[in-house]
């Protein structure tokens, strides 16, 4: 089963939020068009994993880990009695080259080795278990669910390490032959003792670039008609109530500006003084905490964690 969630980085919902109030640059909006495809691939193999089934499994998805001082970001990380997998994922299409240690589409190296990724994470993971006396093997594999991906290779052991989309069910019904109840409790248990938040992205945005004011929270139109209690979007005609108006811009604020306490003052700036300052300051203390009381109250919003499901 699924242990973790998975969810979008933190830059990756930076740039999704940036772009809802302003126009992105060139370099900004292939960043996010790379995100969003990683993204999607990480989804098409959860749905993909959904399909064969993972209820004999205990899989831990999206997770940061610490050994040491050093942080690693894992994709998938899939735990048995006797081995504990890592999947990378990469939701590469095109025609693709491996050779000499490198991987190239047409002419161009890449900068990103799934393989030396993998073997990176996968010697702190040993580390983990090193310091905690668990004598357990590891592995790993590159998963490419993308159909239009074409892998060029004589690399015998590149070919071994890689799942392309039409070997992806069969190598899970293989994992999931594999028992994950005698030690897996114990290993899932030190993986979690090492989960830690993702790292912050701590780039303050320019005031200037950002447009102000409400947004419909379906369609992120600023165009909208003004009621009492909510708006009504003028492109989609979706209604949105003066609450979520405000809850959202909070958690947008936060994001753009994570290096700011947050005030009603700066949330009634970023929508453009479209609701009341009561009504600001009634809903920020629905998901934020408060640092210090009087006039120039400040906020931190709550901080969202993880949840990590309990294994039977």
């Amino acid at each position: 089963m699924f242990l973790t969630e998975r969810n979008k980085s933190n830059e990756h919902i930076y740039l999704e939020t940036l772009s809802k109030r302003a126009i992105l640059t060139q370099e900004e909006e292939k960043k996010l068009s790379r995100l969003n495809r990683g993204f999607e691939g990480e989804q098409l193999y959860d749905q993909i994993f959904d399909e064969v089934g993972h209820q004999n499994l205990n899989v831990f998805r999206d997770i940061w880990i610490q050994a040491d001082k050093s942080l690693t970001q894992i994709d998938a990380l899939i735990v048995t009695d006797e081995t504990v997998f890592i999947n990378e994922i990469k939701n590469y299409s095109g025609n693709y080259k491996y050779e000499n240690n490198t991987w190239q589409i047409g002419k161009i190296q890449i900068s990103d080795d799934p393989i030396i990724q993998s073997k990176r994470a996968i010697s702190k993971l040993i580390k983990i278990f090193l310091e905690n006396k668990i004598n357990i093997k590891t592995d790993f594999n590159i998963i490419f669910p993308n159909p239009y991906f074409i892998l060029s290779t004589d690399d015998n052991y590149c070919r071994l390490k890689t799942i392309k989309r039409e070997l992806m069910k069969q190598y899970f019904r293989n994992i999931q032959q594999l028992t994950s109840w005698n030690n897996a409790e114990r290993i899932v248990q030190i993986i979690q003792d090492h989960i830690v938040l993702e790292p912050k992205h701590t780039t303050n945005t320019d005031p200037s670039r950002l447009t102000p004011g409400r947004q419909c929270l379906k369609c992120t139109s600023f165009e909208l008609t003004p009621k009492r209690y909510s708006t009504t979007c003028n492109i989609c005609n979706h209604k949105s109530l003066n609450k979520d108006h405000v809850l959202s811009a909070i958690r947008d604020y936060s994001v753009l500006f994570p290096l700011e306490n947050i005030t009603a003052r700066n949330i009634l700036s970023f929508i453009n003084n479209e609701v009341s300052k009561s009504t600001v300051k009634r809903y920020i203390q629905e998901i934020c905490l408060l640092n210090n009381r009087g006039r120039h109250a400040t906020y931190t919003i709550e901080p969202a964690q993880k949840s990590l499901k309990s294994i039977s």
